[in-house]
């Protein structure tokens, strides 16, 4: 009789290092000869990649875990990632449910524990995990384009963080490794790779290379066309770091900055490095060689004595600086960081209302950096195409607010409030100005489009989030925008 098939489904939690971890695991369920499967209904495994990043995160995992392990059945449910790296004996004990536990980076010792149904593994030191399967690996993004992890583990000890707790020291991967993957990534379609770590600015301090030559080594890739860079450290990039970086033609002008916040005090107690008058310095030098470029940060609120005269400094330093995008969290006692030692925490309502105000001016700011853009045209990829806008998904929403938002001409509303009404078709994409699942969209007419096509649009509405463009109609200035309307679709059989 025929071997029952063994059939793998995962749900990702986090954000997206442990995406990545999500693929390279699910390429060694492949190797091991599981087949991977979109629907859980239909898999024998279920496996939940956790976070467990800060308090918030960790209740997700555990209601996640919770739903899973009431209706598996008699699946076998394993749970993996940071919270199990950390938690693995509480969640053995809470959730009878759950199977196997293992640990970050234990990828081929969790698909043999799978097979042996173990109900738990040694956890391996952060510092000695070993993530196989990074090269090839399945995407679980749209198929033209893919996040690209440079580096596990992370040197700076934020007073706040847990990250060094969990996955251990800054392990850069080499250049020849990344540039392997990228060039296997590319011969399968892909157009863009976001490179992340859990600290990009300190890529190869640990190996003797560096991130410039490692982005040089990608630009050289055909059929590549975009490569992004997120989670850089502004305390540790140079200005003259950060130029040479944006000189390289496939480098979009994005960069992603968390500063956390614009308090010295505050920083000093977090042991960020930077300081915010330098961090201020180093923004305006960008701003001034670089207009194009697109800032993006994120913003901590409610650390322990935090007062308002702080919170007034980070609103100063946003006005200053105008990211274009910015997102908050709020702090959590993180068990064995030296934060979780201190007193004087912010009353959770405090906190709230000062997150708000932060939030409502850079809803401010980024309606004013976007209605900049109306008029301009930029090219544009396409990472989905709904031919019917499904009102149980945000394309409803979004639209309406765009036909509310800043337009370059006004007949441009009934544009869209008629694409609202005929149900679409429209596609859904990203200009430069746009990580993938990070930052708003641009929205646009379907057109016979399809995903991974790559065209020149012109912004017509804008909100601070998203945008609605249409096909160029005629010439472009001189602004780093394309000349001529043309459909361009990107290499589907390379």
């Amino acid at each position: 009789m025929a071997a029952k098939p063994r059939r793998v489904w995962c749900t990702t939690l986090g954000c997206d290092k442990n995406l990545v971890d999500s693929e390279a695991l699910l390429g060694r369920f492949a190797v091991h000869g599981f087949t991977l499967v979109e629907d859980p209904e239909q898999a024998e495994v279920w496996v939940v990649n956790s976070c467990g990043f800060i308090d918030a995160a960790r209740r997700d995992s555990a209601e996640t875990v919770a739903e899973l392990a009431s209706a598996k059945g008699d699946r076998t449910l394993v749970v993996t990632g940071c919270w199990a790296q950390e938690h693995a004996e509480r969640i053995g004990r809470e959730f009878p449910g759950v199977d196997l536990v293992g640990g970050v980076g234990q990828f081929d010792e969790l698909i043999a524990a799978v097979a042996d149904r173990t109900a738990s593994l040694p956890l391996t030191d952060p510092n000695e995990a070993r993530y196989a399967g990074l090269i090839d690996r399945p995407l679980l993004t749209p198929s033209h384009v893919a996040f690209v992890k440079i580096g596990e583990g992370c040197n700076c000890h934020c007073t706040f963080c847990r990250i060094p707790l969990i996955r251990g020291k800054l392990r850069s991967r080499s250049v020849a490794e990344i540039e392997s993957e990228v060039r296997g990534l590319v011969a399968r379609g892909v157009t863009e790779v976001q490179l992340i770590s859990q600290n990009t600015s300190d890529f190869g301090r640990d190996s003797g290379e560096n991130l410039l030559d490692l982005v040089v080594r990608l630009d050289r890739i055909e059929p590549l066309r975009r490569i992004r860079l997120l989670y850089l450290y502004a305390g540790l990039l140079t200005a003259e770091m950060a130029l040479a970086l944006l000189e390289v033609k496939k480098l979009v002008p994005y960069l992603d900055l968390p500063i956390q916040h614009a308090s010295h005090r505050l920083l000093t107690a977090m042991r960020r490095p930077g300081d915010p008058v330098v961090a201020e310095r180093f923004f305006a030098t960008l701003r001034r060689a670089r207009p194009d470029v697109v800032l993006r940060t994120t913003a901590l609120l409610g650390f322990p004595g935090e007062e308002e005269a702080d919170v007034e400094q980070l609103l100063d330093f946003m006005a200053r600086v105008e990211f274009d995008h910015l997102g908050t969290y709020r702090y959590s006692p993180e068990v064995g960081t030296p934060a979780a030692a201190l007193d004087d925490l912010p009353d959770p309502e405090e906190v709230a209302d000062r997150e708000a105000r932060v939030l409502d001016l850079q809803a401010e700011i980024s309606l004013r950096r976007q209605s900049g853009r109306l008029g301009q045209a930029f090219e544009v990829v396409v990472d989905a195409v709904a031919e019917r806008i499904d009102s149980e998904t945000e394309l409803p929403t979004l639209l309406r607010g765009l036909a509310e938002g800043q337009m370059n001409e006004s007949a441009e509303r009934s544009a869209i409030e008629r694409v609202i009404e005929q149900g679409g078709p429209v596609a859904v994409g990203r200009s430069h100005h746009f990580a993938y699942d990070l930052d708003g969209v641009v929205i646009m007419p379907a057109a016979g489009l399809r995903p991974g096509d790559w065209l020149d649009l012109t912004w017509r509405a804008v909100t601070p989030f998203d945008v609605w463009a249409v096909p160029v109609t005629g010439d472009i200035g001189a602004d780093g925008t394309r000349s001529a309307a043309r459909r361009k679709d990107h290499q589907r059989d390379a």
